[in-house]
């Protein structure tokens, strides 16, 4: 068991309208947090998860001060804070929607668009999702619920009097820029999907992974312009498909998240060493001018486990000589360390040092 303080920044753990437990513990890899908020007890796998949470709790905060019409926020959410509906939503239902009706009707919708333009809703809740700085495909069923309302009942255009959204501090993930918060406001997911499906095909990329990412349901239309940020960062390196293929892999939102985290980790190593090539071991592997390899490790916390040992093995039986790093953006247990030490692996933490 680990202790969030010693984790997090101190500035992090604790916000306007939430609260970090101080016991965390770990899971495939990342830490699992705790965090108490006004619409009750919700759990995160990974720091990434955290942050994304934390920034919906943020923009729920933001919709109620900076709303032109507070009134009809505070309908919305009143009924949820602090109330054993507003937790059995957090706890129960991460994934689905408040209010529910018979599917019927849904599913006529559902013949026509496509999945991912139903989550994201129409132009004006897209416009009010850029404004409170949050994905419009969230799964976050108060926040889901704050922007179906919010669009609905007021009909969009201007609903804030301004923007004035930050990053939680020491856990962001590559922010989204002006241009990417203005394509997702104009365009649905589908149209974005088509784009970046187009671009992976002009830049070369094998039909199957471009047509499994922009199709898995791990990823949001947000998330897959931040994937592509990182790619085009990319242009001159062999191989930065790599980073496509790291996507295909992803089943979950913690899993997506820290495909991101990975890629990001990789432009920022392109920036302080020549990358000679970019290839998949089971995770993104970065080939240096020196020939050392740099193997990409987003995870929290890396533990001895049957799955890192044989993994390590099967690595070293193919590259038997080669200098390796492994670089993560966490931390390892010392019998994980043993074991990488035992391949001759070295471990860097947090971000890539000059080797």
């Amino acid at each position: 068991m680990f202790r969030a303080s010693d984790i997090l920044p101190r500035e992090a753990i604790e916000g306007p309208n939430y609260g970090i437990a101080d016991a965390v513990s770990v899971e495939a890899y990342q830490y699992v947090f705790t965090v108490d908020s006004g619409f009750g007890q919700l759990t995160a796998k990974g720091r990434d998860v955290l942050n994304l949470r934390l920034r919906e709790l943020k923009s729920i905060d933001a919709a109620k001060k900076l709303a032109k019409d507070p009134l009809l926020v505070n309908g919305i959410l009143g009924p949820l804070e602090n109330t054993a509906r507003g937790a059995e939503l957090f706890i129960s239902q991460p994934l689905e929607t408040l209010g529910r009706v018979p599917k019927g009707f849904g599913l006529m919708v559902s013949q026509f668009l496509d999945p991912a333009d139903r989550r994201a809703g129409s132009l004006e809740r897209r416009k009010l999702a850029a404004e409170l700085d949050c994905d419009p495909e969230t799964r976050n069923p108060v926040l889901k619920k704050l922007l179906d309302d919010m669009s609905l009942q007021y009909g969009g255009g201007g609903l804030l009097t301004k923007a004035a959204m930050s990053f939680v501090p020491g856990l962001s993930l590559l922010p989204t820029t002006a241009e990417m918060k203005e394509t997702i406001a104009s365009n649905p997911p589908s149209a974005i999907n088509d784009q970046i499906r187009k671009e992976l095909e002009m830049a070369g990329v094998e039909k199957t992974l471009r047509s499994r990412f922009c199709k898995s349901k791990a990823f949001t239309a947000v998330q897959r312009l931040l994937v592509m940020y990182e790619f085009r960062a990319l242009e001159d390196v062999p191989g930065r498909e790599t980073l496509i293929e790291a996507t295909t892999h992803a089943d979950t939102e913690s899993e997506a998240l820290s495909t991101i985290r990975g890629g990001e980790m990789i432009v920022d190593l392109g920036k302080r060493k020549m990358i000679r090539e970019l290839t998949f071991v089971g995770l993104p592997m970065a080939v240096l001018g020196d020939g050392t390899h740099v193997i990409i490790c987003p995870y929290d916390y890396i533990t001895n486990t049957e799955e890192l040992i044989q993994g390590v093995n099967a690595y070293r039986t193919s590259h038997p000589q080669v200098k390796t790093v492994l670089a993560t953006t966490g931390d390892a247990s010392a019998a994980a360390r043993r074991t990488l030490e035992a391949a001759r692996i070295e471990i860097v933490e947090e971000r890539l040092v000059d080797q």
